[in-house]
């Protein structure tokens, strides 16, 4: 992903991409809302991003830079699934599901496949890795591909809901690995 951080307008283009994104979804989303969101014309937009395809996997991608280090940050198996969903929750308004759902719209094989390939690297891989290493020392049974997702599941289905719970992001990813680890007895 190209650095934007020298450039303010491609700075706010991300950012309010990414909400109405969330909001909306790819295909709810048009070039004329982004712009009206951002305040600039649609030659600003052009300079930074190809087109609407091209600032959605842009965004996907910025979202998920960075993931495999919080992953694979030190502590306990506890302190660093706690860390993880932590940051899952904060890092997205709405579940993620629908987004990747949005790479079915994507036109760009290449575009999608980029995505693919950093959730794959940024997440799922390290998460796997996480589990395993876990299970080799008896922290945890099972399959740890099948606990890596089940654990990313479980976070997602409580993106944007602490406030649901009376409860900060903090306090829900505590509740949240509590019962990854110790189960519902």
């Amino acid at each position: 992903m190209p650095d934007y951080s020298n450039h303010p307008n491609a700075e706010h283009i991300l950012r309010d991409g990414w909400r109405l994104f969330q909001q909306k979804g790819f295909l709810g989303v048009s070039i004329d809302d982004i712009c009206l969101s951002c305040n600039i014309t649609k030659p600003t937009l052009y300079y930074y991003f190809k087109n609407k395809e091209n600032l959605f996997i842009e965004i996907l991608l910025g979202k998920l830079e960075g993931f495999h280090v919080v992953i694979g940050q030190g502590g306990s198996l506890e302190e660093r699934l706690v860390r993880i969903s932590n940051v899952m929750l904060g890092s997205f308004e709405k579940d993620y599901s629908y987004l990747v759902r949005d790479l079915a719209h994507i036109k760009s094989v290449e575009g999608a496949a980029r995505v693919r390939d950093a959730f794959s690297d940024e997440m799922v891989s390290p998460m796997v890795n996480l589990m395993q290493s876990a299970a080799d020392r008896g922290e945890i049974r099972g399959d740890a591909r099948f606990n890596a997702h089940l654990f990313m599941g479980i976070v997602e289905s409580y993106i944007a809901r602490a406030e649901d719970y009376m409860l900060d992001n903090d306090a829900l990813s505590q509740k949240i690995v509590d019962f990854f680890i110790k189960g519902a007895r």
